[in-house]
């Protein structure tokens, strides 16, 4: 992650992306959704990729989750194969959006929403 970047607000795409993460039904779902007015992007990858780390205003409720990664998403459209996960720290706050490319390249941008079939991990 490069630490050059202001804080900022999360994006319209990435908001988008962790909305449709949180779709599914898993335990603490309700809270990380609630904390989603509290979350700004701290810093991105510095390898180009669109992975960010995030952080949560601790006016928000923390979420009691069962895995640091409650809920991911394979994508393989055409040519796009990739990875979403949503990474939650040990307090139960929102930490990171995570992109993984399955390949040599990494990914420059998120798939469009209706391609990331969301699954919980437990």
């Amino acid at each position: 992650m490069t630490g050059d970047e202001a804080p900022r607000p999360l994006s319209d795409v990435e908001r988008s992306v962790i909305e449709r993460l949180l779709s599914v039904p898993f335990p603490g779902r309700d809270e990380l959704r609630a904390q989603l007015p509290f979350v700004t992007v701290r810093r991105r990858c510095g390898c180009g990729c669109v992975t960010v780390d995030l952080a949560v205003d601790r006016a928000a409720v923390p979420a009691s989750v069962e895995s640091s990664t409650p809920v991911s998403a394979d994508i393989s459209e055409g040519e796009f194969y990739a990875g979403i996960v949503l990474i939650v720290d040990g307090e139960g706050y929102l930490s990171c959006l995570e992109a993984y490319a399955i390949g040599d390249e990494p990914v420059r941008q998120f798939p469009p929403v209706e391609q990331i079939n969301a699954r919980p991990q437990w």
